[in-house]
């Protein structure tokens, strides 16, 4: 008989077989083992099943993607960081304070968290920002939590992974600022709130839990927690009879021990520096109340226009998920069996309203709407996802029309990526060439709900609906991670930390104190306060350098007299490194 030729060496073609048969006789014969075995299986199953790893997956990918530079944001991250430090260094958690001087014009939460990252992890980026990325990856998970409760179900998860792709949610994940610890506040909140709900027997404990969020939000980021809970007040209101979280005892406690952290700073505060603290904290917020106000560590990004700021500056932030989030809102206003309308829909309106109200508008305060319109995009998405899978001509021809929509815009992206990408380097800079990797990739991963609808064949299961619909995820996510991992978001000053680093700035910042003269607030004097290790004292102008010391100091709006016997060591911009010569030279005064 003729033995087939299969390629492979005589009785190789057996081998599989065999120890397939030698595993299962072995199973067979040791029922225990068959046993652990099958329950291992099943237990790896229920965990990849798990919602909230693919989640961590989802959004934990992104945050641990960076450049292998970073370097910090002036505003206001670097000066977070900063005083952060000095509070690690000099053993002072009560004062808010800037070389020396105490500046209580925000409160000190962000402070206390980054100073804390640095005692286990050392001072650096990283460690800094290390608090914001924590809390956003609560707010997400508690997004996903929050939106169990919508119709859909499967509105929560799907929520929170479009939360996760919003590119200025994940921008200000990697910031050392306060946005994302209010957020997380807020959402822990009405989470706690929902959940005394489900569980009435609980409704104490639960009810203390969204008492000390809201009040604790109060030390994240001052006042700023008063709009979010007017915005809970129809939902408290207006659904008393059903909740009744307005007389449950556990609200009340909760607010006044979570209020206690912030009652002690403040009493120390006063003892220390007397009505001080008060008075900033109280004309900071009369600063941003008015309009036209701006302060120094939020004028690159503060905004005084129009009342319509966010009307126009949400959806162009949110794209697609504002267009989506408007197809859930009307879905969740007509659904007879979906309830708390006045959470779903009143909460993010009446925040919108409030925040609309308040003269300073800032792109960092629309933050707090984005896990609601997150949500309501998710019931959007689910219900375009439904019209693709339709065997009705007219729905479907719905979710084609997006998908071709979408498609025509990622060949746009791709083209213009291709451009950017291609160019020859002296006809280009090379800090715009970047942005082609964000055009790139998002143009790529939304290229496939465009495949998807145009090749539609036969009839459409849910897992290609589920997929159709992550493919409107997968762009966003993409550029995403390019923007991490090119360094456009972490690393925003990379030519000045280079110098830093470099010769012959480098030993002397390594090895020295170095002074400043006039420290002010701007951009240069907190990342050079926050990159120059040690760090000496203000000095008020040049003849104050101590002999052979070495101080900062900005040569435009403090000249470096002529002739005088300093030395300049470097010039950064308008700054300079100066050495001061062993027997300081007499400066005339004037």
């Amino acid at each position: 008989m003729q033995v087939p030729n299969t390629g492979s060496r005589p009785g190789e073609e057996t081998r599989a077989p065999i120890n397939w048969r030698l595993g299962k006789a072995v199973l067979t014969n040791h029922p225990r083992l068959a046993q652990g075995a099958k329950y291992l299986f099943q237990r790896l199953r229920s965990w990849l099943q798990r919602p909230w790893l693919w989640l961590l997956l989802w959004a934990g990918g992104l945050m641990l993607l960076n450049a292998p530079q970073q370097s910090l944001m002036a505003y206001d991250e670097g000066y977070y960081a900063q005083q952060a430090r000095w509070m690690l260094e000099n053993n002072d958690w009560i004062t808010v304070g800037w070389w020396g001087t105490p500046v209580f014009d925000r409160t000190i939460g962000a402070q206390w968290l980054i100073a804390l990252s640095y005692h286990w992890f050392g001072i650096s980026e990283g460690a800094a920002r290390l608090p914001s990325m924590v809390a956003s990856l609560g707010a997400i998970f508690l997004t996903w939590r929050i939106g169990t409760r919508l119709l859909p179900p499967t509105a929560g998860l799907w929520g929170a992974a479009i939360l996760t792709v919003m590119p200025l949610w994940m921008h200000s994940t990697k910031l050392a600022t306060q946005d994302m610890l209010l957020v997380f506040l807020e959402l822990l909140a009405i989470w706690a709130l929902l959940h005394s709900e489900d569980h009435p027997h609980q409704r104490l404990g639960w009810g203390m839990v969204a008492g000390m969020a809201l009040s604790l939000g109060f030390l994240a980021k001052s006042v700023m927690i008063v709009l979010p809970a007017i915005a809970l007040l129809p939902y408290l209101i207006r659904g008393h009879k059903t909740h009744h979280h307005l007389t449950n005892l556990g609200l009340y406690y909760g607010l006044l021990f979570g209020a206690i952290p912030s009652v002690i700073w403040l009493e120390r505060s006063v003892a220390r520096y007397g009505s001080l603290p008060l008075k900033q904290l109280f004309e900071k917020v009369i600063l941003l109340a008015q309009a036209g106000s701006e302060s120094a560590t939020t004028a690159t990004f503060k905004s005084t226009t129009t009342f319509t700021y966010y009307l126009w500056h949400i959806p162009a932030t949110t794209f697609p998920w504002a267009l989506f989030a408007l197809v859930g809102a009307w879905l969740l206003g007509r659904h007879p069996l979906v309830g708390r309308r006045t959470l779903w829909l009143g909460y993010p309106a009446v925040l919108l309203l409030l925040l609309s109200l308040f003269d300073t508008r800032t792109w960092y305060y629309s933050l707090q709407l984005y896990p609601f319109i997150a949500l309501l995009a998710a019931v959007g998405l689910d219900h375009v996802g439904r019209l693709y899978r339709s065997r009705a001509p007219r729905r479907y021809r719905v979710a084609v029309g997006l998908s071709w929509a979408i498609g025509v815009l990622a060949l746009l992206l791709i083209s213009a990526a291709l451009a950017l990408l291609l160019t020859p380097g002296e006809l280009i800079s090379a800090d715009i060439r970047p942005y082609g990797w964000l055009g790139l990739l998002g143009g790529l991963g939304w290229l496939m709900p465009w495949f998807m609808g145009l090749y539609r064949q036969g009839r459409i299961s849910s897992t290609q609906q589920k997929l159709w619909q992550w493919g409107w995820l997968l762009g966003p996510w993409l550029a995403i991670a390019a923007a991490f991992s090119t360094g456009l978001w972490g690393n925003y000053n990379p030519d000045l930390k280079a110098a830093l680093a470099s010769e012959p700035i480098a030993p002397i910042l390594a090895n020295n104190a170095i002074h400043i003269i006039q420290p002010g607030g701007d951009r240069d004097t907190i990342l050079l306060t926050f990159y120059t290790p040690h760090l000496g004292k203000p000095l008020a102008d040049w003849s104050q350098i101590p002999s052979e010391h070495y101080a900062w100091g900005n040569g435009q709006q403090v000249p470096l007299p002529p002739d005088s016997g300093y030395e300049i060591i470097a010039t950064l911009g308008d700054w300079q490194l100066v050495r001061a010569p062993l027997i300081p030279a007499m400066i005339p005064k004037g």
